[in-house]
């Protein structure tokens, strides 16, 4: 009798695990003298992945959906650990999030398109990510769920309504109850789908000059080819540093073949003869069916870096 009546009162809950996993290698050429962190000798070595996502739901009597989620991870460098909870609220096509948020510019569409490879290698082909005059990368300085640890600690607030999408996000150190604490990001997206096709603008406001952000992206499909483009301001005053990517792929049977180029407005220690403005890397994917799938890349970085990999990764 204890048995039923407990079962009746978790009729409405719901406890979900899902995930991932990878395995293969990847390959980095060495960097000339002078780039930061170089030299280094070229090296391969071995990549591998493991993400398993225990997601919590149950529904009010009112309709409303109550969710959270936490996330373990491990892989060959960090060892394994424990991501802080998402939680989250939705009705209808609106959702208030609060804790380790997915983020406004980690979520919006395009951003990720121009990748390549397992690994994503540099992540050299996304135009929200730049190296700067003197070598530095600024890449992924903005807030998104972190697998390792508390993220943002930040809140979020997404709407669906049909073809239309807005995400807001918003993270400081007062709502992580840093005294005095000056940190701060805001960060805003809107996309719409017309077809196969999906445009979308997004704003970042932060109080590092270098992390505010503008970014438009578009993409959709022409039959067995996609078509990516994307443009962003990245910085603000004396920071800012503007890129475009263009990148495309063309399905045929279970294979995907894609690749980018891209290129952006300041070149790292051009005085050395060490950096390029422009970046470019092809991959490929062939799909096994159930989840699992078979990737290769390789990119050329700003750094004048090649990167490279090969391997399986699959769903579950």
């Amino acid at each position: 009798t204890t048995a039923l009546m407990l079962s009746a009162g978790f009729a409405a809950a719901e406890v979900k695990f899902s995930g991932s996993a990878r395995m293969g290698l990847q390959h980095m050429g060495s960097l000339a003298a002078g780039v930061p962190g170089g030299p280094a000798a070229s090296r391969t070595m071995i990549e591998k992945r493991f993400t398993l996502n225990i997601d919590g739901s149950t529904t009010a009597d009112n309709g409303v959906t109550f969710g959270a989620r936490v996330r373990i991870r491990s892989d060959e460098n960090a060892g394994t650990a424990v991501a802080g909870a998402r939680v989250w609220a939705r009705t209808g096509g609106l959702t208030v999030a609060a804790g380790n948020i997915l983020g406004a510019i980690e979520s919006m569409p395009g951003v990720y398109t121009p990748s390549v490879g397992l690994t994503g290698l540099g992540w050299a082909g996304m135009v929200t990510n730049v190296t700067d005059a003197a070598g530095n990368s600024r890449h992924f300085d903005w807030d998104a769920y972190s697998s390792r640890g508390n993220g943002a600690e930040g809140m979020e607030v997404i709407y669906s309504a049909g073809d239309l999408t807005v995400h807001l996000s918003h993270s400081s150190d007062k709502l992580r109850g840093v005294a005095g604490g000056p940190a701060r990001n805001t960060a805003l997206y809107g996309s719409y789908k017309f077809g196969d096709w999906t445009a979308a603008l997004g704003f970042a406001d932060d109080t590092v000059n270098s992390a505010d952000k503008i970014i438009l992206t578009l993409g959709g499909k022409i039959g067995d080819f996609g078509v990516g483009l994307a443009a962003a301001r990245n910085g603000s005053g004396a920071t800012k540093i503007n890129k475009v990517s263009v990148s495309g792929s063309y399905t045929f049977g279970a294979t995907t073949v894609n690749g980018y180029i891209a290129s952006q407005s300041v070149t790292p220690l051009a005085a050395a003869g060490l950096g390029s403005k422009t970046t470019y890397g092809i991959g490929m994917t062939y799909n096994m069916g159930g989840g699992a799938r078979v990737l290769a890349g390789i990119e050329r970085t700003a750094l004048k870096q090649t990167r490279a990999d090969v391997g399986v990764a699959f769903s579950f």
